[in-house]
């Protein structure tokens, strides 16, 4: 009796069963799925590793498999590919099967068919999908996939992963949310601590007692706001502290940009290796093993048009373009220029959570360059949660309970 795993999916042209000993396996798998060799039902075991690839991909594992010391060996084979090989000699059956294809490819190039996995309010997705052009008679070149994907993270409460496919004339839609919290930990008891050191600017306590005074210096993990509050009654509560903690503090960066120097630019020679796509699979046009080094990879994709006719095929076409070395000469101007470009880009990627509200530069002119050095005084929320320990039962001492105590012992 077949084993109901053995069933090999997503490979439409057919498959060959494969199985390789010795050698190293586990690189060799490595490699297969950094090519983006699809491989099917794989097993790794002590002693062999087993799967299913396309017909035309056994050609790729066979090579691999021998570069890592693997004896591999071919199985099972199945599928559209084998059956039309053995009537290769048949001209007519093979031009029948074209055209019947085509005629297929060709009904398929309009949706007639959505589905939606997950637990997801089924109206909001299939409104995002309306908004995205994904619809029941749409053309499939037309799907703005990509931007439906997006919305639906953005939009469906709680999501944590979605993914918008067609296969065909099918819309598949797959939705997973993300593990809710339990209650007890929502509502867990914490203290606000500081988490970085800083002067504090202003406080937006909202929960929870304040222990530190505007103007006060803090260091990292100092408490802020402490979640142990008296209940009026000579008694202690614990609550979830939440506040807003507006902190200042300093940072130095500095810029260096050379007269000369030696750029890598991606604009030498350009090869292109061409896959044929249908829904998951591809299909290389081409032999050999696609890449190059030292270059950039860039990926285009198109509809595969039959008479004009879209067809549910894709053209997908790799693109890796040599980096090429050039030597530029800049001009002082062109220095200060390029000092600021990068002062931009680094405020950008690394301190747009903050506000920047003095910055002050000194430029260092060099035989070679010019440094730029910029003393930064930044303001951000400084504010980090932190459950409290089961062992921390003490009452902080906030600033008014030290006044008291202080005002008690003077009397």
């Amino acid at each position: 009796m077949k084993k109901k795993n053995d069933k090999v999916k997503g490979l439409r042209m057919g498959y060959v069963k494969f199985s390789g000993l010795g050698g190293y396996r586990g690189d060799m798998l490595s490699e297969l799925l950094e090519d983006g060799v699809p491989v099917r039902n794989i097993t790794v075991s002590d002693e062999e590793i087993s799967g299913a690839v396309s017909p035309t991909d056994y050609f790729r594992v066979s090579e691999t498999a021998r570069r890592h010391g693997v004896r591999i060996k071919a199985g099972e084979r199945r599928g559209l590919y084998f059956t039309l090989r053995k009537y290769r000699t048949r001209a007519g059956l093979c031009v029948g099967a074209l055209l019947f294809i085509l005629v297929i490819a060709l009904w398929q190039t309009s949706v007639r068919s959505i589905t939606i996995e997950g637990d997801a309010p089924r109206s909001q997705v299939m409104q995002i999908l309306d908004e995205c052009r994904i619809r029941l008679g749409a053309s499939t070149d037309t799907l703005e996939i990509s931007k439906a994907e997006h919305r639906i993270l953005a939009e469906v409460e709680d999501c944590a992963w979605a993914d918008v496919s067609c296969e065909g004339f099918r819309v598949n839609v797959r939705i997973v949310k993300g593990v809710e919290k339990p209650e007890m930990e929502e509502n867990a008891p914490r203290n606000i601590t500081a988490a970085r050191s800083a002067k504090i600017v202003r406080q937006i306590p909202r929960m929870g007692a304040s222990v530190v005074e505007n103007g006060s210096g803090v260091n990292a993990g100092d408490l802020l706001v402490s979640g142990t509050v008296p209940d009026g009654r000579d008694h202690v509560m614990f609550v979830r502290a939440d506040a807003e903690i507006i902190g200042e503090w300093t940072e130095t960066r500095e810029f260096f940009v050379p007269y000369n120097e030696t750029i890598s630019l991606a604009n030498g020679e350009k090869k292109v290796f061409k896959y044929l796509v249908y829904g998951d699979d591809e299909y290389p046009l081409f032999t050999g093993k696609a890449g190059a080094e030292n270059s950039l990879y860039t990926e285009e994709t198109s509809i595969l048009k039959i008479g004009g006719q879209p067809t549910s095929f894709k053209i997908k076409s790799g693109i890796y373009t040599a980096y090429t070395s050039q030597d530029i000469t800049r001009s002082p101007d062109d220095v200060l220029s390029e000092l600021q470009k990068r002062k931009l880009d680094f405020e950008e990627n690394f301190f747009s959570e903050y506000e920047i509200t003095n910055a002050e530069e000194r430029f260092y002119p060099q035989d070679d360059g010019i440094r730029l050095v910029i003393d930064y005084t930044l303001q951000g929320d400084i504010a980090k949660p932190v459950p409290i320990e089961m062992g921390d039962m003490t009452m902080p001492e906030t600033p008014e309970t030290s006044e008291t105590s202080e005002g008690g012992s003077d009397g």
